[in-house]
């Protein structure tokens, strides 16, 4: 119950020897809002068909959705702060919503009234004693803006635990989490996704000395994607352990051996299982001189392949003086794939990184030189590549690294592998002769300029050879008056000896970027010129960029981006040539002390001589107001996507009205 009101003195009370009970439950904090929510959206889609015997295809939808909310935010003690703490965020909301759909003239309206529930609740316990823990529970939800597409609309439930005990020596964590997200508001409205992952996490530290000391978690995963209109999810299950052993030693501690254990067991699509294991040894010679000693060691098990891997590394790292860094490295790397093929690498590489202060500015380099040998002894049979990572930027593909890739067996992610993207529907596979190329699909879920993760599979040649040298080389002067010209060299050069039955492996990469930037305080402009001459798909490219502040004013900004680049791709297999111009205005204004306005636009002109022209907007204004207990926000948005074989056009507009009455026991 809640604590009693105060009342006048006893007479015990007065002398201050009073046995009063203490309070069991203590009411902090309750504040309440009312407030209103209603939302707009209308998307036109139209397809042009390509393919024989198809139709294009028209598609209307308009989205109306209410909502008059109720909501309180309160904080309680329990007998003590140090015993338990209850905050709570929670609402009611009436729902009032109705969809209509219009796909090639056939009508469906859809009305749906009833109540929504949110809460973000949390109980504390036990705060700052030896165990100390806490337990909460979530039902929110967020509107995630897409560029050229639609907002996102999320809702995320949750609820999990997780403690602490606190020791000097030997210090533990538990926690247990469930997260469910649905998201709606996608291109096709079928397309909407679900996704739930459960996470059981376990660690546990020894600090045997200051120097000395041992690490172990334990994590157990269940995730599950689920796409509308698929007819099964992706679902996976992990039981991850790691194991690290830290030890300092010799004179003040500089040296070191660092040992991690690894053991990943998965089940499900997609899954593969690993264990691995690797000292390394670092000894601190002298304050200028290093040495590092590795060892790795990793078993895979992924796509009926069972894969051994062992490297060895011997690595030297010399300072001298302040300026100039030098790391040489000796490795040996062989693999063997239970009943396949069998792999032994060897190589070396050398990286100097230098910069210094001159009469001019600031003079930076720096050069990577690498050289291995790759021997393949056994039948024409399978390598596994995992994780190897690429940036899709219009309009270049990532190229694969390795050549004879197995279609089926590319897998695309996000670069926490845990989000699997959908091939046809976020990103497109192209076949260049013995190469393989991805690219991006506008309407999917990848961003322009998002790195992914790629799996896959490719054949090797029967007793094969290959030679790959690489060199990499940084220069740039950062002037004092602003300019800052630049070089950039990527080059890798593959050699290999001809296998029956296959293509040549060979590859070649002479990446050139030189440009020049100039930054000052109201703007910044650059140029860039690209040569990238390779095997598969070269291209040359210029460049040309640059940023405004128009206005710089704390309660006033306005700021104008520009970006024009002209790509020519000659020699790979299909000649073209492609013109991007991106253009963006954002503007901020605070008018009073209650009233502010944000406005952003973007577009996107892309011409492709071969694939067509594409064109997008995305164009927000909002306002918001702030007075005293008062306050609204009303948000316009407006996307269009203009595609060679389809046009998209949304309209959206979001309305908030809240009410705050705060410390409303005060007027009880």
């Amino acid at each position: 119950m809640l604590s009693a009101p105060a009342t006048a003195d006893t007479p015990d009370q007065a002398d201050g020897t009073s046995d009063a009970p203490p309070r069991f439950l203590t009411l902090n904090q309750l504040d309440a809002y009312l407030e209103f929510e209603g939302e707009y959206n209308r998307s036109r889609v139209s397809t042009d068909a390509r393919r024989p015997f198809s139709r294009d295809r028209q598609q209307r939808n308009r989205d109306y959705i209410f909502e008059e909310r109720i909501g309180l935010s309160l904080q309680q003690t329990l007998i003590d702060p140090s015993l338990i703490i209850l905050s709570s965020d929670f609402s009611f909301a009436l729902t009032q919503e109705r969809f209509e759909e219009k796909i090639d003239g056939f009508d469906r309206v859809d009305n749906d009234n009833g109540y929504l529930v949110h809460y973000d609740t949390r109980i504390d316990l036990f705060q700052g004693k030896k165990i100390s823990g806490s337990i909460y529970s979530r039902r929110n939800d967020r509107r995630i803006d897409r560029r050229f597409q639609p907002t996102l609309n999320e809702e995320r439930i949750g609820y999990g635990t997780s403690w602490v005990f606190s020791d000097e020596k030997l210090p533990m964590e538990l926690s247990y989490e469930y997260l469910e997200t649905d998201r709606t508001g996608n291109r096709d409205k079928r397309d909407d996704e679900h996704y739930t992952e459960s996470t059981l996490h376990y660690g546990v530290e020894w600090l045997i000395t200051q120097r000395h000391k041992l690490q172990f978690s334990f994590e157990h995963a269940d995730t599950k994607q689920e796409y509308q209109g698929l007819r099964e999810p992706f679902e996976t299950h992990r039981d991850l352990f790691i194991v690290e052993h830290d030890l300092e030693f010799g004179p003040g501690g500089k040296h070191s051996l660092r040992t991690l254990l690894h053991w990943q067991e998965e089940s499900g699509d997609f899954a593969r299982d690993l264990f691995e294991i690797g000292p390394q040894l670092t000894l601190q010679h002298t304050d200028d001189l290093q040495t590092i000693y590795k060892y790795q060691f990793n078993r895979e098990q992924y796509e009926n392949l069972d894969i051994d891997t062992h490297r060895a590394d011997f690595q030297l790292v010399h300072q001298m003086y302040t300026n100039l860094t030098s790391t040489y490295d000796l490795f040996v790397l062989y693999e063997d794939i239970e009943d396949d093929v069998r792999t032994t690498q060897y190589g070396a590489f050398a990286d100097w990184q230098y910069n210094r202060r001159n009469p001019y500015g600031h003079f930076y380099a720096n050069l990577h030189l690498s050289y291995d040998t790759e021997e393949v002894d056994g039948g024409d049979g399978t390598r596994v590549v995992l994780n190897e990572s690429g940036t899709l930027r219009d309009p270049v593909a990532i190229t694969l690294r390795n050549r004879d890739v197995i279609d089926a067996s590319i897998v695309v992610t996000d670069v926490t592998n845990r989000r699997f993207y959908r091939r046809g529907l976020d990103y497109a596979v192209y076949h260049i002769a013995n190469a393989v190329q991805i690219t991006r699909i506008p309407t999917g879920q990848i961003a322009d300029g998002e790195t992914v993760l790629i799996d896959y599979n490719y054949r090797t040649p029967a007793d094969g050879q290959l030679d790959t040298i690489r060199v990499d080389l940084s220069v740039e002067q950062r002037f004092t008056g602003g300019w800052t010209p630049y070089y950039r060299l990527s080059y890798r050069n593959q050699e290999d000896e001809l296998s029956t039955g296959f293509d040549r492996r060979a590859d070649r990469t002479d990446h050139h970027r030189i440009g020049v930037t100039y930054d000052q305080p109201r703007y910044t402009l650059g140029a860039e010129y690209e040569i990238f001459d390779d095997t598969v798909d070269p291209y040359d490219a210029f460049h040309l960029d640059g940023r405004l502040h128009v206005l710089q004013q704390t309660d006033h900004s306005f700021d104008l981006a520009a970006r024009l680049s002209r790509l020519f791709f000659d020699g790979g297999t299909f000649d073209r040539d492609v013109t991007m111009l991106d253009i963006e205005a954002d503007h901020r204004w605070r008018m009073t002390n209650a009233l502010s306005t944000v406005g952003r636009v973007a577009y996107r002109y892309q011409q492709d001589s071969t694939a067509g022209d594409t064109r997008g907007w995305d164009v927000s204004a909002g306002m918001e107001y702030v007075s005293g207990n008062l306050s609204g926000e009303l948000t316009v948005e407006y996307d269009q996507l203009n595609l060679p074989d389809s046009d998209q056009e949304d309209v959206g507009v979001y309305l908030r009205i809240r009410r705050d009455i705060p410390n409303v026991v005060s007027r009880w």
